[in-house]
Parts: C-alpha cells; structure tokens; sequence
C-alpha cells in the first residue's frame, strides 16, 4: 500500500482527495476529527467560545489540551475576532494581559467558563452561533498550530 500511496503522491493528474485517502489508507496521515488540532507535542480539541451580544468586548474561549507528550506552554492567541487574548479565572495571574498557560507532559489540561480559561480581548465583532473563525495557537516549544474557533452555544453574557 505504500507503493500506492507515493504513486497517488507523484501523479499530478490525481485529485487531491484521492491522494489524502491514499495516505490515510497506507497509515501516512493520522484519522481526521473536525475539532482536533495538533502539534508535535499535544492534541488540542474542541476550542470554542459562546455567542456574544453586540456590544460584548470580551469572550471566554474553552478546550482540552490532551496527549501531552511533552511539556510545553501556550504563549499566544491570535484571531481576527479579537485583538488580543490573556489568561482568565481561578488560578490566573491577577492584572497580567500576559499568556503563559503550562500544560505538563502526561496530564490533560480543560480550559471552562467556569475555571480557568483564555479571555479574548476587544472583540472586532459579535460571535454568532454556529460561525467558525481562525485561530492560531502559538506554543513556546512546538510553534504556531492553526485551528478552527467554534461559536457553538448562545450566551446571554
């Protein structure tokens, strides 16, 4: 199947999607989920925020951070819907607009509304149930991961 799978690669006159299942087929590409993102490190799933009225200026943005192979720390948010982001609730440095989240390697990280979480900053626009916007993740060790932010539930916040 490998054989087939680097044929799918050099023909140029196969579509794309043929040479994603080609891949897939031979064990080259992990199985995709739609709400997980990945660096060398970790799996990200499931970032997401709640739907904000007109005039909100903040949001809080949740995920799981999980397959923690190794240590590393989330340094950055970025996003077109907000101009900046910092870490928020229970556990959170006080008056800090720094983003210094730890995820340690064999432990599972949720980020919740109610616990610690990322808080988008200045939102450039309301956040609309079932939108999808881009988000980029940047990690000390592994680098940017780009990922999807959902807006899956409404709010009245």
């Amino acid at each position: 199947e490998l054989s087939s799978a680097r044929a799918a690669m050099t023909s140029s006159a196969l579509p794309r999607r043929h040479l994603l299942i080609a891949l897939a087929g031979a064990g080259l590409l992990p199985p995709a989920r739609a709400c997980d993102f990945f660096s060398s490190h970790l799996r990200i799933w499931h970032p997401w925020t709640r739907a904000t009225r007109v005039d909100a200026d903040t949001a809080k943005l949740c995920m799981r951070f999980d397959e923690v192979r190794q240590t590393d720390r989330l340094i950055g948010v970025e996003t077109p819907v907000a101009a900046g982001a910092r870490l928020a609730g229970p556990g959170a440095p006080d008056g800090t607009q720094d983003l210094s989240l730890l995820i340690r390697a064999g432990q599972e990280l949720t980020l919740t509304e109610d616990g610690l979480h990322i808080e988008l900053l200045d939102l450039q626009q309301p956040l609309q149930v079932g939108r999808s916007f881009a988000l980029r993740l940047i990690f000390e060790s592994a680098g940017p991961v780009e990922a999807l932010l959902n807006v899956d539930y409404a709010g009245l916040r």
